[in-house]
């Protein structure tokens, strides 16, 4: 399964000024997802007007960083579809067991009122 998205080229070197942004360096591609400018209210043909849109929500291909970076940096280069990133594989890890101390004794001492609450 695969989504739309966009490519840009960084056009300038910009140093992150908060711990969202990304670095970009001359030349860098970018790729921004459909969906991450759908949240900013994005409208059918913004995507190629980057300065117009502000601050983009993506993913620096050649430095593998993801954050945000200045719209006025980047030129558009097109469309390009996403596909998602292939899941690491994890160690399987045993699950705890839920407390169960803290409902035996709520219930014991509900039998001891006279009361016993299901």
């Amino acid at each position: 399964m695969s989504a739309e998205g966009y490519q840009y080229r960084a056009l300038y070197d910009y140093k992150k000024e908060r711990e969202e942004d990304i670095d970009l360096h001359v030349g860098d591609i970018l790729t921004v997802s459909k969906g991450a400018l759908v949240a900013l209210d994005y409208c059918e043909g913004l995507e190629q007007r980057p300065d117009d849109i502000g601050w983009l929500p993506g993913f620096n291909e050649t430095t593998q960083a993801k954050g945000d970076f200045p719209g006025t940096y980047v030129e558009y280069i097109g469309r390009k579809w996403l596909s998602p990133p292939t899941p690491k594989p994890r160690p399987v890890r045993p699950l705890p067991l839920a407390p169960a101390t803290f409902r035996a004794e709520a219930d014991s001492d509900s039998e001891q009122d006279g009361y016993k609450t299901n």
